[in-house]
């Protein structure tokens, strides 16, 4: 009789490790022995590592219910839904697929990010379905966050008033909402807040952002890092405004943020960004003016309040422009 219990309650659990299983089949063209990590963004955890071997790797595990985990090392990842079943996840290629979770993300995802960066109503209605349709797992959770990037109104009136706390408590969402939040106190209208990055002008002396705000010049404040592909797409129209309106009136502060100082170093020789530079800020201005995601540029006015902020492409030259 024990022998027949402890069978069924092994054939019982081996049941729902099978139902809980997942096999992620990886790609990832590096030297062999480089370690691959397994991620969980929510509560910051590593689940596995493992290595590379000819250009592959593989992870194999249970999850007791869908997560956001991203694969890879350092800027070499790709995030994905991690459910029960086969995974691919094409580091090189940053693509993923194989579970339904994953596919229907990946499907909003290129919808998502195929509308102009002006589509705001486009985007916001989009992602509006997908929420309403999944107000209580990580689907909606997950595409909530992109939208807070967007359009913040859109972003808070599905936090309040549609998806549940399951949602609201998971950590990327919970962060895009305190992030929201700190920018309304750093909005339009707000005086500048102060701060000090040591060692952060290029000749390894200490700066404050009060060494340039609040002077009596417009001073525009990008937000930027080396590995930043859209930061680097916004130079030409800093240039642009830079090359017309620089003087007495008028001035540029690229600041490098989340960077490594010899990449910035590095980035700076090759580009051609002729003002202001401050180095090595990491995350100090992200977390005083609730910064979600690089470029972002702040206009201050000459008496160190906050004139606009987010401006992107046109929209920087034509803002000075009105302005001054």
């Amino acid at each position: 009789m024990k022998r027949i219990l402890f069978f069924l309650v092994l054939a019982a659990v081996s049941i729902a490790c099978g139902r809980n299983a997942y096999k992620i089949d990886g790609v990832f063209t590096t030297d062999d022995g480089t370690e691959v990590y397994l991620i969980d963004l929510d509560r910051s955890d590593t689940l596995a590592v493992t290595t590379v071997q000819d250009g592959r790797f593989s992870f194999t595990g249970n999850v007791k219910e869908p997560c956001l985990v991203y694969v890879g090392r350092e800027k070499k990842r790709v995030n994905l839904i991690l459910e029960p079943g086969v995974v691919t996840a094409d580091i090189d290629e940053r693509t993923s697929g194989g579970t339904p979770l994953i596919d229907e993300y990946n499907a909003f995802h290129k919808r998502f990010y195929a509308y102009k960066r002006e589509q705001r109503a486009e985007k916001a209605a989009l992602t509006d379905s997908i929420v309403k349709a999944n107000p209580d797992n990580l689907l909606g959770a997950v595409a909530l966050e992109d939208l807070a990037h967007v359009d913040t109104s859109a972003f808070l009136a599905l936090y309040r008033q549609t998806v549940t706390d399951r949602v609201r408590n998971f950590c990327l969402v919970r962060k895009a909402f305190d992030a929201i939040e700190l920018q309304s106190r750093t909005a339009p209208g707000q005086m500048f807040t102060d701060y000090t990055i040591v060692g952060g002008n290029p000749d390894g002396t200490d700066v404050k952002l009060s060494d340039y705000v609040g002077k009596g010049k417009y001073i525009l404040l990008d937000h930027w890092a080396s590995w930043c592909g859209p930061c680097k797409a916004e130079m030409p129209y800093i240039k642009k405004t830079w090359e017309a309106f620089a003087g007495d009136r008028f001035d540029v502060v690229s600041i490098a943020v989340s960077d490594k100082r010899e990449d910035t170093e590095a980035a700076l020789a090759k580009l051609d960004m002729p003002w202001h530079q401050i180095l090595d800020a990491q995350k100090i201005p992200g977390e005083i003016y609730g910064i979600a995601a690089i470029p972002h540029l702040i206009l201050f006015a000459p008496d160190g309040t906050i004139a606009k902020r987010g401006l992107r492409g046109e929209q920087i030259y034509e803002t000075v422009a009105e302005i001054l």
